[in-house]
């Protein structure tokens, strides 16, 4: 704690306008408020992911036993992913660039895992599910090292929490946006479809920008 809390200052005042001024530094720096969009996207789509795939597999006909073990062995590329991905933006892949390739990856994936169906192979189907966890699983530490390196002085903290308060933002919206689209056609693959379009535009962005 002595090094990594060095900067700490315990007699600080908490108010509670300070979280609506970090919200607003944060809206006015470019790149936080790129990253702010992208962990909208990225949390969303991955909060979608998390909630519907089971059920989206049950309407295919699964038995819970299946469509639980295929989430399972989803959820396992996770954690290698996370550190892998971490270590390519750590010196090998510019982060922004890192993000952008992931945002249009987990879109992609995410339309496809849309188009799954009842007469597609089983290894298909772990196979989309696979790769779109590896990427909407496992974009956290690049987006949360980014949020730091950018940060105003004295603030990788609140910048953090901003950036991420965006992301709890995503998981609420984008849930519900899914769930109009299966009220709308009684079906999943829309949903994730569309789930995934502000992951599309995120990756664009990051790309095209200078």
């Amino acid at each position: 704690r002595r090094e990594f809390d060095a900067d700490r200052q315990p007699g600080y005042p908490v108010r509670l306008g300070d979280m609506l001024s970090t919200i607003a530094t944060m809206l006015r720096a470019g790149p936080l408020r790129r990253l702010a969009l992208a962990c909208f996207a990225f949390n969303g789509l991955q909060t979608v992911f998390t909630s519907y795939f089971v059920i989206a597999l049950t309407s295919l006909g699964y038995g819970l036993e299946g469509a639980g073990a295929m989430y399972s062995l989803a959820m396992v590329v996770a954690v290698p992913g996370r550190i892998f991905w971490g270590w390519l933006g750590s010196g090998y892949v510019a982060p922004r660039t890192l993000m952008a390739w992931l945002a249009i990856g987990m879109a992609a994936r995410s339309a496809a895992l849309g188009m799954i169906g009842a007469d597609w192979p089983v290894w298909l189907t772990a196979v989309v599910a696979i790769a779109l966890s590896a990427t909407v699983m496992s974009w956290h530490g690049v987006v949360l090292s980014e949020c730091v390196r950018l940060a105003p002085p004295g603030m990788p903290g609140a910048a953090t929490g901003g950036v991420l308060s965006f992301g709890q933002l995503g998981g609420l919206i984008l849930p519900l946006v899914y769930a109009g689209m299966l009220s709308l056609t009684g079906a999943h693959g829309l949903g994730f479809l569309v789930c995934g379009l502000p992951g599309l535009a995120v990756g664009l962005m990051l790309l095209l920008r200078r």
